[in-house]
């Protein structure tokens, strides 16, 4: 009987697993892939919550005829067809996808046609008739890429795009009925140019910034629909990708070649570096006072000058002929102020050295004296008030701070200052918070100074604000969550944020502003600048966002960096604000001492610019 009914078990078990059920319709009615057959540029671009997309396309498509494949969801159909002809002539086409259920979704795809005589100003991709990148060539980790005469080359792009592949294409002028565009590499701030003396065959580099004709370039649309040829102003020459080698070189114009026609593809906007601004603290010349230092905060004054505040400093009396320091060198001033002309005079030749008369160390372009007992004093930031000039102070001995203070910089005659320093009951006298993260003149008639605390051996930092009446510098109030006070809390209610190991705040266009940048001293990783806003003073401020990765290196092993700094009145006509950082000689794992000397360039002000529509301005 047993084995009867084992059986008959085993027997239902076969009739069941082999009935057929009916499965439901699926209801998937989405486009997941789109492209035109020809004359689309870039991606297009998907909103699936609202069933859009928008698909760039080339001036001199049909757009009577175009065609475009698409992948939708199984089991469902599209009309137009895939593959199908259609018209888009009106810049506009519904698809309307019916899923298996018989449910529909219209997708609105909108077509924007790209002439390139409309671009003023935009990052592409730019890739040759093979499909590979344009890109400059170098070990990134050696800082190869950032310098001049670097070798452009073309190769396969990875599946995230580098910053090195990206590039600016900046109009600057017409002649002759023609239009003039300069191509700026957005990861090293250079731009591409043509060697002196080129011919056929030379091979394409990248330059510093110099209004030159070599670097000036024709984009110039070829025979082929979406593709075009760069052609260089000065040599009449147009770029190549070589069959040979990964090389971009100059050659004769030859319209039937296919190795001289690109595609720019259109990209977002995104945070790249600003090379002409870096050349501005590449100070070489012994004359020049302050040539090296591991801060850069900015004042402007009424007059259209701009005072650049340095901690540690080398005098330009230090380099030697190879513009290096001996590794036995030290720096010889803990602070120094230099005067820029104006906000757009990058010519580092032009701005000097502040003086003080009343120097305790006779030290005169150390503007901030050391106090008695301290071996240091590390200027922060400032506002211009009626002419003078106020700036937050921290002192100390060793790795320890001891005191803060206010000083009052006033001009006298030529490059002389005054500098005199009160401690205003509050923020003297204490070094719990640290106001040294940001100082912004408000439209209400006061300053508001911000101030860090740090926590998590340097990894984390509360954010505090403080404000006085412009006024009266001296008599300081501080948030406590709820109202002004007579003195500084470190509650948490009376933090208005919270940041990582370096913090910078200021204001525009009607938003405070932080930079943030993670700990840049104990070689991890992650070395990620953010940026977050707020439209008070006492926050809260937006989440940060992700804009830039600090990538400097030094002999193979990442370099140090610390002290962010934002600079809103360093306008360059494109909407796009001036963020720095400093790096110090150290590096991970490596000695600062290479082949018998300092490099200065590894105590010296980087910037970068970033979009103000990427973060909120």
């Amino acid at each position: 009987m047993r084995k009867l009914l084992l059986l008959l078990t085993a027997i239902m078990l076969v009739v069941s697993c082999s009935k057929d059920y009916k499965r439901f319709p699926s209801p998937g009615r989405m486009i997941k892939q789109f492209s035109l057959a020809e004359g689309q540029m870039g991606p297009a671009v998907f909103n699936n919550t609202t069933h859009t997309i928008v698909v760039t396309v080339q001036k001199g498509a049909n757009m009577a005829a175009l065609k475009a494949n698409m992948v939708i969801s199984e089991g469902a159909t599209v009309s137009p067809a895939s593959g199908a002809s259609f018209d888009a002539t009106s810049l506009k086409q519904v698809f309307v996808v019916t899923a298996e259920s018989g449910e529909t979704y219209d997708w609105n795809v909108e077509f924007k046609v790209f002439d390139i005589n409309d671009i003023q100003y935009g990052v592409f991709a730019i890739a040759g008739n093979n499909g590979k990148m344009l890109q400059v060539a170098g070990n990134y980790t050696f800082n190869e890429k950032y310098k001049d005469n670097q070798k452009v080359e073309a190769v396969t792009s990875a599946s995230a795009m580098p910053l090195w592949q990206k590039w600016h294409l900046i109009y600057n002028s017409t002649a002759g009925g023609v239009r003039y565009y300069q191509i700026r590499n957005l990861f090293t701030g250079k731009f591409l140019n043509a060697p002196a003396g080129a011919q056929a065959g030379t091979v394409a580099e990248q330059y510093r910034e110099s209004a030159a004709a070599a670097e000036l370039w024709v984009i110039k649309q070829s025979s082929t629909i979406g593709a075009f040829n760069i052609v260089n102003k000065t040599t009449g020459l147009v770029l190549n990708v070589s069959a040979a080698d990964n090389n971009v070189t100059l050659q004769q114009a030859d319209d039937n070649s296919s190795s001289q026609r690109f595609t720019l593809t259109p990209l977002a906007e995104e945070a790249y570096r600003d090379d002409s601004a870096i050349g501005f603290f590449e100070r070489n010349d012994p004359s020049q006072g302050s040539v090296a230092f591991d801060q850069g905060t900015s004042v402007p004054l009424s007059d259209g000058r701009v005072l650049w505040i340095t901690q540690d400093a080398w005098d330009g009396s230090r380099l030697r002929d190879n513009h290096k320091f001996s590794c036995s060198d030290f720096f010889n001033y803990n602070n120094s102020v230099m005067i820029q002309p104006t906000a757009t005079d990058w010519n580092p030749d032009h701005t000097t050295n502040m003086t003080i008369p009343n120097s305790a160390h006779g030290r005169p372009r150390q503007v901030f004296n050391n106090q008695p007992g301290t071996d240091w004093s590390w200027p922060g930031l400032g506002v211009q008030i009626n002419g003078s000039v106020w700036v937050q102070c921290g002192e100390g001995k060793g790795l320890s701070s001891t005191n803060q203070s206010l000083y009052k910089l006033t001009p006298n005659a030529g490059n002389e200052w005054t500098a005199e320093r009160f401690t205003p009951q509050g923020m003297s006298g204490q070094v719990d918070i640290s106001y040294s993260t940001g100082m912004v003149k408000g439209n209400d008639g006061y300053v508001y100074s911000f101030g860090s605390q740090g926590f998590n051996f340097g990894y984390g930092n509360n954010i505090f604000v403080a404000r006085f009446a412009q006024s009266d510098p001296l008599k300081w109030t501080f948030w406590d969550g709820a109202s002004w006070v007579n003195m500084p809390t470190a509650s948490d209610a009376a933090k208005i944020a919270v940041g990582p190991g370096n913090n910078s705040i200021s204001y525009l266009n009607g938003k405070y502003i932080m930079m943030s940048m993670d700990q840049g001293f104990n070689c991890e990783d992650k070395r990620d600048i953010y940026i977050s806003t707020s439209s008070s003073p006492t926050g809260p401020f937006t989440t940060p966002k992700y804009i830039y990765t600090v990538s400097e290196y030094l002999a193979g092993k990442y370099a140090r960096y610390y002290t962010p700094s934002i600079h809103p009145e360093s306008v360059n006509g494109h909407n796009e604000l001036l963020l720095t950082f400093c790096l110090n000689f150290s590096g991970c794992g490596v000695s600062d001492c290479q082949e018998g000397y300092l490099d200065p360039y590894y105590y010296r002000v980087k910037n970068i610019r970033v979009p103000y529509s990427v973060v909120g301005l």
